[in-house]
């Protein structure tokens, strides 16, 4: 698709779609984790939400590396370097599948110390650990499944990867309760039968992505010397990925971080939390389709240098995921704690991630601003900047809003949730403007050289 012209809402909306309903049932898969986990056991449940920062480690370089190839194969389509567009995406694939064997043996070996440090023991502990080292095994095909629909991304193909999320689903749905909670001859395996039901759908994004891209007419320009691996667009692409999975990484900090406050409060409360962001991403999902429709037609028209395009998509994509958070933050103030008891019978479980919810009916707002700035700069090949605004927002300003609330100002856990709202609010503000900025200032670049 060539997002250089044509209707910008329709284009925006035919990408954010089915990326939307590819990311409603990934999340969805997410849930029927946190379901059977609270079938288990609540450390079971406790122990999947306290693996939730260390699985970003694991998510952030699969992002990030998805993101950074994305960026970069989009600004060459824009600029109609279709063969130089395929070289670079041959040396992504090369290089994150190397990475990816050293990644899941760090993600593997952190995850108990990471735990112990939030003070997870006993159950609590050993259930952690099950889901988060089993996972670490998966990395390779979490990686390599993101780097290769990266391909589909850049040219605006959001449909193939919503069908593999789709099915991935039901096979996660299939064998979620058959590995976990053992049915037949199955064994039960607990935690560790969650993340093996996990890396099955995984194993299957890569043969189904896969199997699209080498259809696609693009994949013709393929030479085998493309997977020997060139200095130059190694540094290109780690230029580009790395601080992308820097950003990712960061996120997780900030979950370390918040999981470190909330964890102090019990086990009652990590699981509360845990349940409570689940509810979030889903409500977040409709205008997530947004973020990546944004990265796809900001990369083309970064590669045609077509600034004033690029801030109408922006314009344009931001209206709407305002628009949806509407109805999404009404159901979160109105509904929270009834969304919660799906998940869990436990009294004070539930009114945790109520508080938290309730808080997170304005949050969802604040997240379109920073999200929708951050696919633009990423877009342009700007993934340090919006790193600045990730650390900025989830670990330099937290512990400050977090002791401010909490303790001086005595509102305990809560606190940390209103102390969430502030340090994303003033981000948002931030990230906006520092956009804005680099657009006018290229865009005004672009326009004097083409008088000259």
């Amino acid at each position: 698709m060539d997002l250089t012209q044509g209707n910008i809402r329709k284009q925006l909306i035919s990408m954010a779609v089915p990326a939307g309903i590819g990311m409603l049932f990934y999340t969805l898969y997410n849930v029927v984790d946190t379901f059977y986990a609270g079938l288990i056991s609540t450390e079971a449940l406790a122990g999947l939400a306290i693996s939730f920062p260390v699985y970003f480690i694991l998510l952030a370089f699969a992002v990030g590396f998805g993101q950074g190839a994305t960026a970069l194969v989009s600004n060459l389509l824009g600029a109609k370097k279709e063969e130089d567009a395929i070289y670079i995406y041959i040396q992504s694939l090369t290089i994150s599948l190397l990475l990816s064997f050293v990644i899941g043996y760090i993600t593997y070996k952190v995850s108990e110390p990471v735990f112990i440090f939030f003070g997870a023991s006993d159950l609590f502990l050993e259930n952690g650990l099950h889901y988060m080292q089993t996972l670490a095994y998966g990395a390779p095909f979490f990686i390599f499944a993101n780097v290769i629909n990266s391909f589909l991304y850049a040219q605006g193909d959001t449909k193939k990867n919503r069908n593999a999320l789709i099915i991935g689903f039901f096979i996660n749905l299939i064998f979620n309760p058959i590995l976990s909670l053992g049915i037949g001859p199955f064994p039960a395996l607990g935690t560790m039968g969650i993340a093996i039901a996990t890396i099955l759908c995984q194993i299957f994004n890569v043969v189904y992505l896969g199997y699209f891209v080498l259809k696609s007419p693009l994949s013709q320009k393929f030479k085998f010397s493309y997977c020997k691996l060139q200095t130059k667009m190694v540094f290109d692409i780690f230029k580009q990925a790395f601080p992308a999975s820097m950003n990712m990484l960061l996120i997780g900090i900030g979950f370390f971080i918040i999981q470190k406050y909330v964890t102090g409060y019990g086990a009652n409360a990590s699981a509360g939390y845990g349940i409570a962001l689940r509810i979030e991403q889903i409500i977040l999902l409709p205008a997530i389709g947004l973020n990546t429709a944004m990265l796809s037609m900001t990369g083309q028209n970064y590669g045609a240098k077509n600034f004033e395009r690029i801030y109408e998509a922006f314009v344009t994509s931001l209206k709407l995921a305002l628009f949806l958070m509407v109805f999404g933050s009404a159901i979160l103030f109105l509904a929270g704690e009834q969304m919660a008891f799906l998940f869990t019978r436990d009294t004070e479980v539930i009114q945790i991630a109520g508080s938290y919810l309730f808080m997170a009916a304005f949050l969802t707002f604040v997240y379109q601003v920073i999200h929708q700035s951050g696919s633009v700069l990423s877009g342009m090949k700007k993934p340090t900047i919006n790193a600045f605004y990730t650390l900025l927002r989830l670990a330099i300003i937290p512990p400050f809003t977090f002791y401010f609330f909490s303790q001086t100002l005595g509102l305990g856990l809560n606190g940390i949730w209103w102390a969430i709202l502030c340090s994303n609010i003033i981000a948002a503000f931030l990230i906006f403007f520092h956009m804005r900025y680099l657009i006018k200032k290229e865009g005004s670049a672009v326009s004097a050289n083409s008088a000259t």
